[in-house]
């Protein structure tokens, strides 16, 4: 059975998402890895790798590895770490059965045969040395096809710790790089980023969240220059303001002084990032950027590729 470090170390060299490579993201690998014979599955299953509910990757986590992880982290697991992998081409959800809601509670998860395949290999290097580097160009084309997939088709973006429901945005770029700034960046580092305010390219305040605007001291009115996504990291009592860029727009110096004096009256720090959403549009502003600041690209995984904090 690979260790949960083995685990997260596989991610990493596949390109996972580094801010998703958590105990929790490599302990839902090792369970869908599983193979010994089980009471209590979904009828018809035998073991893990035939299809686990999260309650079974839950109880797995409790009874093999000794990680007391309670019920109600299933939403937690669903999101922080089952969502990814999925979207990253690593899991199926309810192979057996596509036609099944996923709210159902038989709702399972399988490895992808190709990832569960690179997995079996890994105690022998040559061989696991060989399968990965196929693994790793076929993961980028995934990555580029899940992008381009959004293009044509409404926009969803759940708001993190809200019970509410999708916001749906309209198609296109810019709002692709919202949706990859909620998912991905605010939980970056295993930040607790509420979501305050989202604009929409058709819609300016597609969503607002007056109690933590009050709370951070900002003006949402319709002069306001707002940035395209506001976050408060609970964490870390910091306030995340991004511009997604699609064709124009950074933080260069100009607007990151715009930013400080709108969020003048702000009692927390402000932490200012750039998401591009393909590396020839960063390079095109890359020398335009304001020191200080952090910039991302969307197109390959979301990690910083300018920061000067």
């Amino acid at each position: 059975m690979l260790t949960i470090g083995i685990a997260k170390e596989i991610l990493q060299r596949v390109g996972f998402p580094e801010q998703n490579c958590t105990d929790t993201t490599a302990i839902c690998v090792i369970a869908l890895q599983d193979r010994k014979p089980r009471q209590g599955l979904i009828l018809g299953h035998q073991c893990l790798a035939e299809g686990a509910r999260i309650t079974d990757i839950l109880e797995f986590a409790r009874n093999d590895l000794g990680k007391n992880y309670a019920e109600n982290t299933r939403e937690t697991v669903r999101k922080h770490s089952l969502k990814y992998l999925i979207d990253f081409g690593l899991v199926h959800v309810n192979k057996d059965d596509p036609t099944r809601p996923v709210n159902s509670g038989n709702t399972n998860y399988t490895l992808v045969e190709e990832f569960d395949g690179l997995l079996k290999t890994y105690d022998d290097p040559s061989l696991f040395s060989n399968k990965i580097q196929g693994f790793v160009n076929e993961a980028t084309i995934n990555r580029k096809k899940y992008l381009e997939s959004l293009e044509n088709h409404k926009v969803q973006i759940e708001v993190p710790f809200k019970s509410h429901p999708l916001l749906l945005l309209s198609p296109g770029d810019h709002n692709i790089i919202e949706k990859l700034i909620v998912d991905e960046l605010f939980i970056e580092e295993g930040r607790r980023t509420y979501l305050v305010y989202l604009g929409d390219t058709r819609n300016k305040k597609k969503y607002i969240d007056e109690e933590l605007v009050e709370r951070i001291r900002i003006s949402v009115d319709e002069h306001a220059k707002l940035p395209d996504v506001i976050g408060f990291d609970e964490s870390n009592n910091e306030v995340m303001i991004f511009e997604a860029v699609a064709s124009s727009g950074p933080v260069d110096f100009l607007r990151k002084k715009e930013l400080e004096v709108l969020f003048a009256r702000c009692p927390y720090s402000l932490r200012m990032s750039t998401v591009f959403l393909k590396r020839s549009v960063f390079q095109k502003f890359s020398n335009n950027i304001a020191p200080g600041t952090s910039a991302y690209i969307a197109e390959t995984k979301m990690k910083a590729v300018y920061e000067t904090f």
